[in-house]
């Protein structure tokens, strides 16, 4: 493949050589058609020599036309003496052969089967020899030329001066080509970005061949460095024609990889058919979730993690006395138990997931959020400009903890019918959020939570929270907070988006309505109808975006059941970004590997690899499934015997 250099250096390709200059002519008329023209030789190669600006003296190697005719072969070597002649009286100090007598013509593929001789010389440090020479044309008089004979082979080592090399392609009919190539700069130091996990893609045009190529991944894996995985990962994903049929698989070293691969190969482990018609979906965790060092796996391992975070580092500075990175992963960590501070680590983490799961392809076509993460939502869904979401989540923090810190809440393992008439003989308690049809989340004075969860007839589990979150003792924060998001400029949504205040679809008036935003902190999350409304447009995954997964058991209860499976046929694939106690890194491959693997959906691969220091490197070859067509021995006599017209009209296979 041909690329601008500094392109190829940019996105990790190996560099094999330089083209520095290149010319093609046609030789006019000459005595015959296959006469070539010693003028018009000569030309292309001046031609070339000028526009790569070198000296020949700087080039070791000629691989000539050379087709080893009494003709052709004197005038080739003349046309490059007198182009060369122009620029310097020495004699036989470059090397002179061609592949044809290896292996021989290859008609329209021999300059570029000559093209890859020169870059494997470079490669190999060696001359190769020119095969079969017993003596050189008698026409040709090597002595009163630049050229030697390549008869045998020549160490070619790197030195002081870049190493070159030019190539003849003469065609028949007049078409003259030629080509100066230098070999690459010596690679930089690398310093690859240490990964946790690592995805592989393997794809093929059918199934069999996939899992023959899942096998042959393996097989290399096995014996792959591991400092060299991401090497590895990178070429296969990035390298490699996208395939209909293909499968993703992560792991944490080459040989659980290779393991994976070689279910693949086995047959154990389904493939999946590409297909651009999936539909995903994205639930945003709420308060609760959060934890010290959310994250922090990601911010060594993934760059457009990494920026998205230090992007709401910066917008956050105003808005806290504590800077985010310290929050989350430094000495401020245990501030994460307060109110205002875990709701700007939530949105953070979750807006820098949003963030790396966009690089890599995958986008949602829905959203919900459960309280807090309505908030994340509005933003994913167009409604909030990322300074104003930041400055909102730090204000609506603020506001939450200087309430009374006074209330308590729990979670009620029941009906919220149930609930509701038990709640009447307890005044001051309140449903918090249905959250699912047995699970529930009451909220109010501590005391009179501590008297019902003594008499209750069914489980009262107590919750670890500062404050009554959603109910009367969160009155003197809905004001402020009403006004806070007045002064704020709110966009109709562009994508749809469940509201967990109403449990349906937010309309542009309620999307942009500041009461509507305040009154979210008072009144119950209604979780469950904005999961069965989101369910409506038949996902075939569901994320939940946040630092730990507390929806996707509430969602999955909610839809159990007839009509569970949705408008998709079959039900969604329920996907966790990230997991407390789990690596970050290898979480989120796992994830994105379940989502590529549910859907068949195209994952930006080049992304996934940005700013990782990874280079192309060798892979096992494409197994393509090949068919001989040479008649067998004894059906030769009755093919030549065939009419003239049978042989005109052969059957071809695809």
């Amino acid at each position: 493949m041909l690329r601008r250099y500094t392109d190829a250096e940019r996105d990790g390709d190996r560099v094999r050589g330089l083209v520095k200059g290149a010319a093609v002519n046609h030789g006019g008329r000459t005595t015959r058609y296959s006469a070539p023209s010693p003028k018009a030789q000569r030309d292309v190669v001046a031609a070339a020599l000028k526009d790569a600006a070198v000296p020949p003296e700087t080039i070791d190697l000629v691989e000539a036309h050379g087709t080893g005719t009494r003709l052709g072969d004197p005038i080739e070597i003349d046309g490059l003496t007198r182009a060369w002649r122009a620029h310097t009286d020495r004699s036989q100090f470059c090397a002179i052969g061609s592949l044809k007598s290896n292996i021989g013509h290859l008609e329209p593929a021999a300059g570029l089967a000559g093209l890859v001789k020169i870059l494997l010389a470079m490669e190999s440090e060696r001359i190769p020899a020119t095969l079969h020479v017993t003596r050189p044309n008698d026409h040709i008089r090597f002595e009163g030329t630049p050229f030697h004979l390549a008869d045998r082979a020549r160490p070619w080592r790197r030195g002081e001066r870049p190493r070159r090399a030019a190539l003849s392609a003469f065609g028949m009919g007049g078409v003259n080509a030629h080509v100066i190539v230098e070999e690459p700069p010596r690679a930089p130091d690398r310093r690859p970005l240490a990964q946790d996990s690592h995805l592989l893609q393997a794809g093929a045009a059918d199934e069999q061949t996939l899992r023959t190529l899942a096998g042959a991944y393996a097989d290399q894996l096995a014996r792959t460095p591991d400092d060299r995985i991401g090497d590895f990962t990178r070429t296969a994903n990035t390298a490699r024609a996208t395939q209909r049929h293909r499968v993703v698989v992560h792991g944490t070293t080459g040989a659980e990889l290779a393991a994976r691969l070689a279910a693949v190969a086995a047959g154990t482990t389904p493939t999946v058919r590409h297909t651009d018609r999936t539909t995903t979906a994205f639930l945003f965790t709420g308060q609760g979730s959060q934890y010290a060092g959310m994250g922090r796996g990601l911010l060594a391992t993934e760059p457009h993690f990494r920026d998205a975070l230090d992007e709401c580092a910066d917008l956050l500075a105003p808005h806290t006395d504590v800077p985010l990175p310290d929050l989350l992963h430094g000495d401020a960590r245990h501030l994460l138990d307060q109110t205002r501070y875990a709701q700007i680590g939530i949105v953070s983490v979750q807006v820098a997931l949003v963030r790396y799961l966009a690089a890599a392809g995958v986008r949602p076509d829905a959203v919900a959020g459960h309280s807090l993460g309505e908030l994340t939502a509005a933003w994913t869904a167009g409604v909030l400009a990322l300074p104003d979401l930041l400055r909102l989540t730090a204000e609506r923090g603020r506001l939450m903890q200087a309430t009374p810190a006074t209330g308590a809440m729990a979670a009620a393992h029941t009906d919220a019918r149930t609930l509701a008439d038990t709640l009447e003989a307890y005044p001051g308690i309140e449903i918090a959020a249905y959250n699912a049809p047995r699970l529930q989340t009451v909220t109010g004075p501590a005391e009179a939570l501590d008297r019902l969860r003594a008499h209750a007839a069914f489980t009262v589990r107590p919750l670890t929270v500062s404050h009554a979150f959603h109910s009367a003792l969160m009155d003197g924060a809905v004001g402020p907070f009403r006004e806070a998001v007045a002064g704020t400029p709110l966009a109709p949504p562009t994508l749809p988006f469940a509201s967990t205040l109403s449990g349906s679809w937010h309309t542009p008036a309620t999307a942009t309505d500041p009461a509507h935003w305040a009154r979210a902190l008072r009144e119950p999350v209604r979780f469950a109808e904005a999961v069965t409304t989101l369910h409506g447009t038949g996902p075939h995954t569901v994320w939940e975006i946040g630092p730990h997964p507390h929806l996707i058991p509430l969602a999955r209860a909610t839809l159990a059941g007839p009509g569970a499976t949705g408008a998709t046929g079959a039900g969604p694939a329920w996907i966790a970004t990230l997991r407390r106690d789990h690596a970050d890194q290898g979480q989120l491959h796992a994830a994105l590997a379940a989502h590529h693997d549910h859907t068949g959906a195209d994952l930006d691969w080049a992304a996934l690899h940005d700013g990782k220091d990874q280079r192309v490197t060798t892979l096992p070859t494409y197994p393509f499934h090949r068919r001989r067509f040479w008649l067998p021995a004894e059906g030769r006599d009755h093919a030549t015997s065939s009419t003239s017209d049978d042989m005109k009209r052969p059957e071809h296979h695809g």
